[in-house]
């Protein structure tokens, strides 16, 4: 009777379990549900003409490697046109999915054959859904859900859960000795997702190898039964070339998107070793979250000395990994999958070092071992597991109020680069994108202050000087308009809008001369049909009065 009751309670909690976490995300995120199109999202989306047509073939020849989520831009597209609420929609729904995937998955680790002869298993269904919620609600989520070019992010995020599931699903079905038919639609899916997972962000390299760590530590009891898994795993690390295909012939995005493999120094990954350990800092305490965060060249291990304290702490973690390899294979995961998931932004080159969505997937391991690290404590200590609980949805609602509080600075672009300049003041692209905002706003005195503060910080800062222009042109000041633009021009001479705009001011002048070869500068700079015919026309026109 106590134990039909038991079963009874326990297939109600899962239910519920889904039920609380749409709610809370629903509420969580409700601040965002509106925001303006931000930072990338205004090139990448509302810049983007290859979304406003649903073409299959278009889309796949503009971006291989990002396909699938151009896809899912181009039906937002198609249904809703530039009206963010379906953009974020859409985002939240797949944040929603990969919790609910981090609930099952958690609960199939908890009670996979190697773990479920452990003290976890029996409270593997509080666990997991401790997990989840976890993954769902932390802060650090914010930047891959409320910022709707990074869907990207949260979408392969999903999908390379999504085929450790299926995987999982694969095997265990093995064991449970299902009908062929319905293993074989697990390995079939799990290909499939594989696949999409390609298609949608180059970081998806790391899953074929994240499934076969999955396998040695949470399925394969003893090396016979892993030997015996070699011949489902070895065709899915084939897929390991597949993004490294789709991005080698990404052609369309060459430009801004694609990961670059030039410019490898040491100053470089010096400094990538206090990123990774500030990472991990994000994860257990959020808090001084950025859009833009500022990291100064580490000139040696030493210079400046967090970074050998940061080697010091990212060497622990792989002793710890090392040292339970086989005493305890849910540590060794969870650490392996931090260093696996971060490897592509690690080992390569990028203009940015950091952004809170590249901590997005890595977050599933940190959510995974907190709950169980926290649960075995409180045994050892012999502590009331009211008191494990207790912790566990103080710390969940503090994260969840955090990532309330941050949908609240994302909400305006002014409130959110204002956030910006106040945590990186020594970045010239926050105040530099800040004096945007504020110029287009109409607060012109301060769009002024930001923008030279911009140029103190760099110098050579050419869209900076792109904007001074564009300032005094607003106050018919034509002279120093065409100085600024002039040098916006000579540090970068392939900047068509400075092009554009020097004509305009040429033409008003009636210098025909050099408004024409302001044009022809910009011709040879776009692909652009429509810009291409009224440049074509002006030209004409000018030929009239030269």
């Amino acid at each position: 009777m106590a134990r039909g009751l038991f079963n009874y309670m326990k297939r109600l909690l899962i239910p519920f379990a889904i039920l609380i976490i749409i709610a809370t995300l629903a509420i969580i995120y409700l601040p965002g549900i509106n925001t303006p199109f931000q930072f990338d999202d205004v090139k990448r989306i509302a810049g983007q003409k290859v979304i406003e047509n649903l073409d299959i073939g278009n889309i796949f020849q503009y971006s291989k490697s990002r396909f699938f989520l151009y896809f899912t831009l181009a039906v937002n597209y198609y249904f809703c046109k530039y009206n963010v609420f379906g953009y974020h929609l859409v985002n939240l729904i797949i944040h929603a999915i990969a919790s609910l995937l981090v609930f099952v998955l958690s609960f199939i680790i908890f009670n996979s054959p190697r773990l479920k002869k452990q003290n976890l298993a029996q409270h593997s269904l509080m666990l997991a859904f401790f997990s989840s919620m976890i993954f769902a609600f932390h802060p650090i989520q914010t930047g891959a859900v409320t910022y709707i070019w990074q869907r990207g992010e949260s979408m392969a995020g999903m999908l390379y859960l999504l085929a450790i599931f299926l995987y999982a699903k694969f095997r265990l079905s093995q064991a449970n000795g299902h009908r062929r038919k319905i293993k074989a639609l697990f390995y079939i899916a799990c290909i499939i997702a594989i696949t999409l997972c390609s298609c949608t962000k180059p970081n998806s390299v790391t899953l074929p190898i994240a499934i076969l760590i999955f396998e040695i530590c949470f399925l394969s009891r003893n090396i016979k039964e892993f030997r015996g898994s070699l011949k489902y795993l070895i065709p899915i690390l084939f897929f390991i070339l597949l993004p490294m295909a789709l991005a080698k012939f990404d052609v369309g995005e060459n430009k801004g998107v694609a990961i670059r493999f030039t410019n490898y120094y040491m100053p470089y990954y010096y400094t990538k070793i206090r990123v990774l350990a500030n990472a991990l800092w994000l994860m257990l305490f959020p808090v001084n979250q950025s859009i833009e965060y500022n990291f100064t060249l580490s000139a040696s291990l030493i210079n400046p000395i967090s970074t050998l304290l940061s080697l010091i702490i990212l060497f622990s973690l792989i002793g710890v990994c090392i040292f339970n390899f086989r005493r305890n294979p849910l540590v060794f995961f969870v650490i392996i999958w931090f260093y696996l998931v971060f490897s592509v932004t690690t080992i390569l080159y990028l203009e940015d070092f950091f952004f809170e969505h590249y901590l997005y997937l890595p977050l599933f391991g940190y959510s995974l071992i907190l709950p169980a690290l926290s649960l075995n404590i409180a045994n050892n200590l012999k502590i009331n597991k009211k008191w494990w609980i207790g912790f566990l949805i103080i710390l969940i609602a503090a994260y969840s109020i955090a990532a309330y509080s941050r949908n609240l600075v994302w909400k305006t672009e002014i409130s959110l680069w204002e956030d910006a300049v106040k945590k990186s003041p020594s970045r010239a692209r926050a105040h530099y994108t800040l004096g945007v905002y504020y110029f287009r706003a109409q607060r012109y005195e301060e769009s002024l202050r930001e923008y030279n503060i911009a140029l103190k910080l760099k110098p050579e800062y050419p869209e900076a000087y792109y904007r001074l222009g564009e300032y005094h042109l607003n106050f018919r000041d034509t002279e120093r308009s065409i100085v600024y633009y002039k040098k916006a021009i000579e540090m970068n001479p392939e900047f068509f809008e400075a092009y554009v705009n020097l004509s305009n001011i040429y033409l008003a002048n009636r210098q025909y001369k050099d408004a024409k070869e302001c044009l022809n500068n910009a011709l040879r700079l776009t692909n652009d049909q429509g810009i291409i015919k009224s440049i074509n026309k002006i030209l004409k026109e000018t030929e009239r009065y030269e």
